[in-house]
């Protein structure tokens, strides 16, 4: 089978390429790479692969290196689980004592993580870091709605400013916007969370809770709960530069697995595909998991000649895996969000290329700087945190529907039973 093209956002590929009328909508068209050998430096422009990692079960790590242990059906083996246990201690033990150099947390290896952090009786949003690890740059604010109905994204170089995000991975209280009407009112406000005097166990930040209430029990630092001007502090709070809403589009229908979101202008949906597969044992089960991202593009004057109005272009693929400590394989196909982001959003660049003679140094970018660029754009940030919010959301979906099944069948079990 063909793959979508992903380098169709340019017109002059576009007029080189078939297509195919999209079912789902009309005058639509899908945009593929064809398989002859005149195409094939196509087949070979850059892509990102990312492979999604559980890390303690609430939090993902999104990284472009393969571990080899959750790789495996069952994952790690006990074995290898108490090796990584006792040199994660001993690590610890070394840098407590300074014997060894600790590496920087804060840089980026091309990698992101997705952590979810847990506060009793609140609901934070998950923080989509641009690294390794929580303590790296956060780049966007991810709010989940009841059902899965609605994500809230809150993108931007402000949320990674000193102080807005506190060690537990949440927006501290000097940056809360204010009550929930005014939240309401302004989407990019941010919602901050006050330290508690108590803390149950398995909430995010036990080190800083604690290190708080000893000093507000010794009175030697000032407090972040306390504001010294409510009304000036909610005036003055940070604020996210963008919002992106992704939304569930057709919930009651047979294509259920579509989601929509808008980012400057353009419309980019996450839908299910089966142009991907599961190539191990059991793969079969994976086959409705899988997704995709396009985005709809106006169409260039040669197709719109042929009566369609729209091209879909594929920006992405996720293919879902059967392992245990895997989620599954993100595809990024770098060469197309590159093209989009300079013909539809240039904005979207680093502000270093976004000048009078913008195009020229735009077109004076190696591969390997495109790639870099790209993956540093807000656009590309947005994309990951879609992803994300695609397969976290339809696994609780199936989750939540095998769990209905199951209870169904023993209900009626018991019923059998006692009839």
């Amino acid at each position: 089978m063909a793959a979508l093209a992903i380098a169709a956002s340019s017109s002059d590929a576009v007029s080189k390429l078939p297509t195919s009328l999209d079912k789902s909508e009309t005058n639509w068209t899908v945009t593929r790479l064809s398989t002859t050998n005149s195409d094939s430096t196509l087949l070979r422009e850059p892509r990102s692969t990312y492979h999604i990692y559980h890390k303690k079960e609430t939090h993902k790590c999104i990284s472009q290196t393969i571990y080899p242990p959750k790789e495996r059906r069952f994952g790690p083996t006990t074995k290898e689980i108490k090796a990584k246990h006792k040199q994660r201690k001993l690590e610890a033990a070394q840098k407590k004592e300074g014997t060894v150099t600790a590496t920087s947390e804060s840089a980026t290896d091309g990698s992101f993580f997705l952590h979810t952090p847990y506060l009793a009786f609140h609901d934070p949003p998950r923080v989509l870091y641009d690294g390794s690890t929580k303590h790296c740059k956060p780049v966007v604010l991810i709010h989940s709605k009841f059902l899965w109905q609605r994500y809230k994204l809150q993108v931007g170089p402000s949320i990674a400013a000193r102080g807005v995000l506190d060690p537990r991975g949440v927006v501290c209280w000097q940056q809360h916007g204010g009550n929930s009407k005014a939240l309401k009112a302004d989407d990019r406000k941010l919602k901050g969370y006050k330290v508690r005097t108590w803390r149950l166990w398995g909430e995010t930040g036990k080190k800083y809770v604690h290190r708080v209430k000893a000093a507000r029990h010794a009175g030697a630092s000032p407090d972040p709960d306390i504001l010294e001007n409510e009304a000036d502090a909610q005036t003055n709070a940070a604020r996210a530069d963008e919002v992106v809403y992704l939304k569930w589009s057709r919930p009651f229908s047979s294509n259920t697995r579509r989601y929509h979101f808008a980012f400057r202008g353009i419309d980019f949906y996450w839908k299910g595909t089966g142009t991907v597969q599961e190539t191990r044992a059991c793969g079969f089960f994976v086959r409705f998991n899988h997704l995709k991202l396009v985005a709809k593009l106006p169409a260039p004057l040669e197709v719109k000649k042929a009566g369609m109005a729209w091209i879909e272009v594929c920006l992405g693929k996720y293919t879902s895996s059967i392992a245990a400590k895997k989620c599954g394989r993100l595809e990024l196909f770098d060469g197309a969000i590159w093209r989009l982001i300079v013909e539809h959003m240039p904005s979207a660049l680093p502000q270093m290329l976004v000048d009078e003679d913008g195009r020229e140094e735009v077109e004076k970018q190696s591969e390997a700087a495109r790639t870099e660029l790209v993956g540093k754009s807000v656009l590309y940030h947005v994309i990951v945190a879609t992803a994300m919010c695609m397969i976290l959301g339809e696994q609780q979906k199936r989750e939540t529907i095998r769990a209905i099944i199951e209870a169904l069948i023993s209900e009626g079990a018991v019923g059998g039973v006692g009839g």
